[in-house]
């Protein structure tokens, strides 16, 4: 986290701490947060202004280490009380010692989602999603894709407050799994003539189309609600900011689906906390390579997160386009 980033995060953190907790995502007394590395399981009026991530990667024999650096925004609408529209987009800087700094947008990505199962007795929701990728809309140079992805997804949370564990009721898992569909077939193009009619087993790296794997992609959050403690367990005390806080670990996957395959398995864990309170919430994680494939050194991610649905709850920016 900058400098910047984390005077902010405290200024805002001192000014609110007092206010008590509200999210949109609630099924009984459980409050699902909004997680960092992948969405929460229901749909709201909300923004993420800015998500701020940040990787180093390996030299790989080049003129020095990368420094990649993800400035996000996300935005969501919802049309019915069940029903909403996502809008996710993101500035990439790209820099490499030695090298000149890339910088480019992102491709938009336009979910649409139903939360389409609250159990609040069980503490329980799950909902539908079709996200897009829109090809061609990001900056080339930066890596983004000239073609695009459909990706239907499915989402959960569940709370652990309706079982008789005692001081573990708090703890609550949500998670999503998509099945990315790609615009354009990643294929073999075959080597030129007096190089083999054929790449594999021949000794000579293959050559690809501009196109795409199908993938799986999925991620699980294990969190532990301080707010929900101290109001449906029992009261520990703790008073201030540390009474808002939930304390999480992420883990998100991906893998490759179809062949011929270039990008690899990769596993990510993302411990950290999220700080929860009446306008929104802010949240710092580590982000930790579980295999060598996504990197070989530990970053970091950090989110301010705004609830427009109590920020303006009856205006139309904070309440359903339709009744």
């Amino acid at each position: 986290m900058t400098g910047f980033l984390k005077r902010t995060a405290l200024a805002v953190a001192c000014a609110v701490g007092a206010q008590p907790a509200a999210a949109h995502v609630i099924a009984g007394a459980r409050v699902f947060p909004v997680t960092l590395t992948f969405d929460d399981p229901g749909v709201s009026d909300e923004a993420s202004l800015p998500a701020l991530s940040y990787m180093r990667g390996a030299a790989n024999g080049g003129t020095g280490p990368t420094h990649d650096v993800d400035l996000g925004f996300e935005y969501d609408k919802t049309i019915t009380d069940t029903t909403a529209l996502i809008f996710n987009d993101g500035w990439d800087i790209d820099q490499t010692n030695g090298a000149k700094t890339e910088t480019g947008w992102e491709n938009l990505v336009i979910t649409g989602k139903w939360q389409a199962y609250t159990d609040a007795d069980h503490e329980f929701v799950t909902s539908l999603g079709i996200q897009r990728e829109m090809g061609a809309t990001g900056t080339g140079h930066t890596g983004d894709d000239r073609f695009g992805s459909t990706l239907p997804t499915v989402y959960f949370g569940k709370g652990f407050g309706d079982m008789t564990i005692g001081d573990f009721r708090p703890f609550a898992v949500t998670g999503e799994l998509s099945y990315a569909f790609a615009d354009k077939e990643l294929k073999i193009i075959q080597p030129p003539i007096g190089l083999g009619t054929s790449p594999v087993g021949s000794g000579i790296a293959p050559y690809f189309n501009n196109g795409n794997n199908n993938a799986w992609a999925g991620a699980l959050s294990l969190q532990y609600s301080i707010p929900y403690l101290q109001s449906q367990v029992r009261n520990i005390g703790l008073t201030g900011w540390l009474a808002q806080v939930v304390p999480l670990v992420e883990f998100t996957w991906s893998s490759p689906a179809s062949r011929p395959e270039t990008t690899p398995t990769t596993w990510t864990a993302a411990p950290g906390f999220i700080y929860m309170a009446q306008w929104g919430e802010i949240g710092v994680e580590a982000l930790v390579p579980l295999d060598r494939a996504a990197g070989t050194n530990v970053g970091a991610v950090a989110l301010v997160h705004f609830f427009f649905d109590d920020w303006f709850a009856d205006n139309p920016i904070g309440k359903p386009l339709l009744p």
